[in-house]
């Protein structure tokens, strides 16, 4: 009869390993042929097994006597025999007959097998995580291959457990003769990484280097101090490209290492040979048609004269495309498309030492014009969701890439997603489509925590949230309501919550939806709760608000608002010492309001503000729809943020100043006013602390006019989780329009992020009053300390 051999593919793993007889592979001779396919399977043998069982290989097969012949079907029998690992070689082979027929014939060659696994000499980690770790078990084929992957597994397990000498072997003859594998292991000693220095460096301070480097110093329980010579190198590198994005193109960087005399400490120098800076002799452009050099390099940050400085050249490199942007260019980050945008700088060494000149080669691409807008990835989400956030960029309008980017930040900021992504599309020669690509997040949660302030004592939290809610979504089997598709995918927001407390209790259902049959118009409505301790009263409010508002354009909007609550005054203490406002209080009173209110808001979207200004003006009438007062309420806000820099993790320290002020013309009862002091108001001073004050018990009773500002600088201090402020605050609480006492305090505080507890921050502020008036309450630290899960 004749043979036919099929010949398979090695695997990619042994393809790029090289191996060849080491270990279990296939020998191909030649390429297969089809002739055969169609004719009937009059057996099927397998040959050349026997340790490993006919019954088992047989079981593998699914090419069955009787089927056609399908080579296709033969190579995957093939491949789930050779997947045993029990074999050095498999071979099949199709043998045709004379009635018509063929026989298929699966040909192993058996490898040794591994009869068992040990190690020897391993105290700081068990045998059993290590054979856990590697890919080797008792009974599979011997191969040389599969086993130095294992030796490489044990060593790095060791190195992420800080023994970075750990060293293995694996006894030959035992292997051989008996099939024992053995792994001789050699720990050798637990080294930690306990100080990091730098030597050389003049011109930059040890702070910035550190932010360049991975490895780090042994903190105990907080820091492993693990010493990884390949991330040491790594770091290395990382230093010398600092140093050459700062100009000092001929720094050379080494590292030093020290040990201690029992090898278990390690002190890492990296050694620095600055050499000089190189500063920028002339500034040009090449390639540019369409944008006149003096246009681009109006508000560069590097001059000529400066120091090279790659910050520097990035921002300006961002302005470049900015400039670009309306004309339909598209700036594709690292994109090497003919079509697109691309501006790239370069310095040109001169004979004179130390200077360079900086070309920003540009290559402008074509124009195009915006396609389709198209969102990938939104299972849950309605695409609105993502197409509203577009705003000016419309098919048909020019392709703009700041704002795609400006686009981006902001779908980035939104809660729906976890992850975006947005890349030009298409192969049309005048248009591109834009792919939004999101993986969404895990839009609802249930919170159970516990938190401490200096406003308002301690408390717990009991909070239902979901974010991106859907009033109309409702599942048509009750019992898919705990769904995560039900009521979701709309972008509303719904949220319970219950907060009880040793001074403040409150509780709350609160919906809303941003975009009212998808036009520019959000609705709100709360209903809640609220039970407080004051100085000499217990307060409690129960009430619903309901809002409308309209956005004018991306930044101005103006909401009208309608409040109903009963206001309780109860269980006020020792009557005789009290504001006469206090008693004539007691009791239950309805109140009412309209309030209408104006808001611009220029802000960057995310957590942190670092530019624009939100400004508010508001007019309260109480007593609009009835109740027991009637009076006017004025108020005023305005927030503005200025960056003042950033480092090259682009953390930015941020000035911010704020200022308020708030009238109330007339008679108002005492628990509508103004009152001062605490976070969120003069720090320095105790909540309520500020203001006029009535009685025997000197009881705060609230000013019809307030006016603060403050101004306070937020930086940076460690990675993005903690942040340092400094401040001073000013302000005044008075029963009549009028200036008085300006109160006023300087302080420092930390503000410390925690993802777990999500983007609200902790904080602590210390701050002391410089001037006060008579009766004013001070108070060294305000904080807010949350807890949640």
């Amino acid at each position: 009869m004749l043979g036919l051999s099929l010949a398979l593919p090695l695997t990619a793993a042994r393809r790029a390993a090289g191996q060849q007889a080491a270990g279990p592979t296939s020998r191909p001779s030649h390429a297969p042929s089809f002739e055969l396919k169609g004719r009937p399977v009059e057996d099927v043998r397998i040959t050349g097994n026997t340790t490993v069982s006919f019954t088992v290989i047989r079981n593998l097969i699914r090419t069955q006597i009787g089927d056609k012949f399908d080579p296709a079907m033969v190579q995957d029998d093939y491949q789930r025999i050779f997947d045993l690992k029990k074999f050095a070689n498999v071979d099949a082979r199709v043998e045709p007959t004379k009635t018509g027929g063929v026989i298929v014939v699966f040909d192993v060659t058996e490898q040794q097998l591994v009869k068992s696994v040990a190690f020897h000499g391993n105290h700081a980690i068990t045998s059993e995580s290590l054979k856990t770790a590697i890919d080797i078990k008792d009974g599979q084929a011997i191969d040389s291959f599969r086993i130095s992957l294992a030796r490489q597994t044990i060593v790095n397990q060791y190195r992420d457990q800080n023994f970075p000498f750990a060293h293995v072997e694996v006894p030959g003859e035992a292997l051989s003769k008996r099939g024992d594998l053995i792994f001789d292991i050699v720990e050798g000693p637990q080294v930690r990484v306990r100080n990091i220095e730098f030597k050389g460096n003049r011109s930059i301070e040890v702070g910035k280097l550190k932010e360049q480097i991975k490895s780090s110093t042994y903190l105990f329980i907080l820091n492993a101090g693990k010493y990884d010579p390949e991330q040491v190198d790594e770091d290395v590198a990382a230093i010398r490209r600092y140093y050459e994005g700062k100009g000092f193109f001929d720094a050379r960087v080494d590292r030093k290492l020290i040990y201690s005399p029992d090898n278990t400490e390690l002190e890492i120098d990296f050694v620095i040979d600055e050499g000089r800076r190189y500063t920028v002799n002339r500034i040009s452009f090449e390639g540019n048609s369409q944008i006149g050099e003096a246009a681009m390099k109006k508000d560069f940050k590097l001059k000529p004269g400066m120091a090279w400085d790659n910050e520097y050249i990035q921002s300006d490199v961002k302005k470049i495309v900015t400039a670009y942007s309306p004309l339909g260019y598209i700036y594709l980050p690292n994109s090497t498309d003919e079509d697109y945008l691309r501006v790239e700088p370069k310095q040109i060494y001169l004979q004179e030492p130390g200077k360079v000149d900086l070309v920003y080669q540009i290559h402008e691409g074509k124009r195009f014009n915006l396609g389709g807008i198209y969102v990938r990835g939104n299972h849950k989400s309605q695409d609105k969701l993502v197409l509203r956030e577009f705003r000016e960029l419309t098919p048909g309008s020019l392709y703009n890439s700041s704002q795609v980017q400006e686009t981006l930040e902001r779908l980035k900021a939104l809660p729906y997603f976890s992850g975006v992504t947005v890349n030009p599309i298409g192969d049309d020669p005048n248009y591109r489509d834009i792919l939004v690509d999101v993986q969404e997040g895990h839009t609802a949660s249930f919170n159970i925590g516990a938190g401490i302030n200096s406003n308002g004592g301690v408390g717990g939290n009991l909070t239902y949230r979901q974010s991106n809610f859907d009033i109309t979504n409702i599942p048509d089997d009750p019992r898919d309501a705990l769904n995560e598709h039900a009521f979701t995918g709309a972008g509303q927001s719904f949220v319970a919550s219950f907060e009880p407390g040793t001074i403040a209790t409150n509780a709350s259902l609160r919906f809303t939806e941003p975009y009212i049959f998808d036009q520019a118009y959000s609705f709100s409505d709360e209903i809640y709760l609220r039970d407080r301790l004051r100085e000499a009263y217990d307060d409690r409010r129960f009430g619903d608000r309901v809002s409308l508002q309209k956005r004018f354009d991306y930044n101005l909007s103006a909401s009208i608002s309608l409040r109903a609550e009963g206001v309780k005054i109860y269980q006020v203490q020792d009557p005789k010492s009290r504001s006469e406002q206090i008693l004539e209080g007691e009791g239950t009173h309805p109140l009412t309001s309209a309030s209408l209110q104006f808001r611009n808001d220029t802000t960057n979207p995310g957590f942190l503000p670092y530019k624009g200004t939100v400004i508010s003006a508001g007019y309260e009438y109480v007593g609009a729809l009835g109740g027991d007062y009637r009076f006017h309420k004025l108020t005023a806000n305005i927030d503005g943020y200025q960056s003042l820099g950033h480092d090259l993790l682009d953390r930015k320290t941020v000035l911010g100043l704020h200022g308020f002020a708030g009238y109330i013309p007339g008679e108002s009862p005492f628990f509508e006013r103004f009152y001062g002091g605490g976070i969120g108001s003069l720090r320095g001073f105790r909540f309520r602390g500020v203001g006029p004050r009535d009685g025997r018990g000197a009881d705060p009773i609230g000013g019809n006019f307030a006016a603060t500002a403050s101004a306070e600088i937020n930086f940076p201090v460690y990675t993005e989780t903690l942040r340092g402020v400094v401040f001073t605050d000013v302000g005044d609480f008075e029963s009549q329009f009028r200036l008085g006492t300006i109160r006023s305090s300087v302080g420092v505080g930390i503000r410390l992020i925690l993802p777990f507890l999500g983007q609200t921050p902790l904080a602590i502020d210390f701050a002391v009053p410089i001037t006060k008036a008579d009766g004013d309450e001070s108070q060294l630290i305000s904080f807010s300390l949350g807890f949640a899960q």
